[in-house]
């Protein structure tokens, strides 16, 4: 059941009002409930509740809003409405307190992104960094008091074979995605087709191959606000090269050569918890960096084909605070 499933049913039982739940199966349990996500959105800004049940489904999982017994989770600008079981509803009510407390005051997270060309910087900088797990293979995850890395930073940053992404840092809210990107576009010719009301006959089809990073940040403060976790996702595709094919033109025969891209794909999805107080870092391994370099020029963006260890830095700055 996708979301717009989920706003159908809470419409159906709106419609028949708190009253007339008797109508609607409740064989486990199920009640009825509203939840007020008004502070939240306020400072979020327009279509932040969305996040409010992109959380919810992920911490409770898809499977339990559409199993055998009715079950119905929506939100608006003011209000989230849920129809599950108890057990379900306290779970919901600890979520949606994460994201109106203290609304007033938002936390903020900053997110840098930086690609180095070696991974030896791991020599110096492993031992005032404290493991913590990661599910996906290649991945590495750490965490260091604030001034530790702030410390590692800088020597990460100040090193020659260190990039870090365009937009530099950026600010997360609580409770609310950031997504730090760079990329390109590279045109290519894929095919060949006739055009008899032309000279000679045929004509080139060009297409265009997308190749970038994009990292994807969703922090959430705890309820007892000593903890962090946050959903990262990052998705990397780069043209490694162009195969070239000789096709024969449709009309003379003549060879033409088009090209079919090489790409290589990179798909992370992790979900971290770690203390408040701390910094969190995040290695990708050595994996495509289709970030083109400052000042160079279009012809030489296929020859600057190359792979970084990415580091993720994710520092919390609790209630705006500096």
């Amino acid at each position: 059941m996708d979301r717009s499933s989920f706003g159908l049913a809470a419409v159906l039982l709106m419609a028949v009002g708190p009253a007339a739940h008797g109508q609607i199966p409740a064989d486990a349990g199920q009640v009825w409930k509203t939840y007020d996500i008004a502070p939240f959105v306020q400072q979020a800004g327009p279509g932040s509740h969305h996040h409010v049940v992109d959380w919810i489904l992920q911490e409770t999982g898809y499977p339990a809003w559409h199993g055998e017994s009715p079950a119905s989770l929506s939100a608006n600008a003011q209000t989230l409405s849920c129809f599950h079981s108890a057990d379900m509803q306290a779970k919901v009510d600890g979520i949606v307190s994460r994201f109106v407390s203290e609304s007033d005051r938002p936390h903020r997270f900053t997110v840098r992104v930086l690609g180095l060309d070696s991974p030896a910087w791991r020599t110096e900088a492993r031992p005032a960094l404290t493991a913590i797990p990661a599910a996906t293979p290649g991945v590495q995850a750490w965490i260091a008091p604030r001034e530790t890395a702030a410390a590692v930073l800088a020597r990460l940053r100040s090193r020659s074979d260190c990039h870090e992404l365009p937009t530099g840092p950026v600010l997360a809210a609580n409770g609310l995605p950031a997504t730090l990107s760079g990329g390109r576009t590279q045109p290519y010719v894929q095919d060949i087709a006739p055009r008899p009301d032309a000279w000679p006959g045929w004509q080139m089809q060009s297409s265009a191959c997308d190749e970038g990073l994009a990292i994807d940040i969703h922090p959430l403060i705890s309820t007892d606000k000593t903890a962090v976790e946050a959903v990262v996702r990052c998705r990397i595709d780069q043209i490694e090269r162009m195969a070239a094919v000789s096709l024969a033109s449709p009309v003379n025969q003549q060879r033409v050569q088009v090209e079919v891209p090489q790409v290589a794909a990179v798909r992370v999805g992790e979900r971290f918890r770690w203390p408040v107080n701390q910094t969190l870092l995040i290695g990708l391994g050595l994996v495509p960096w289709p970030v083109p370099a400052q000042n160079v020029s279009p012809v030489a963006l296929l020859s600057d084909v190359k792979r970084c260890d990415v580091v993720i830095i994710v520092e919390p700055r609790l209630g705006g605070g500096p």
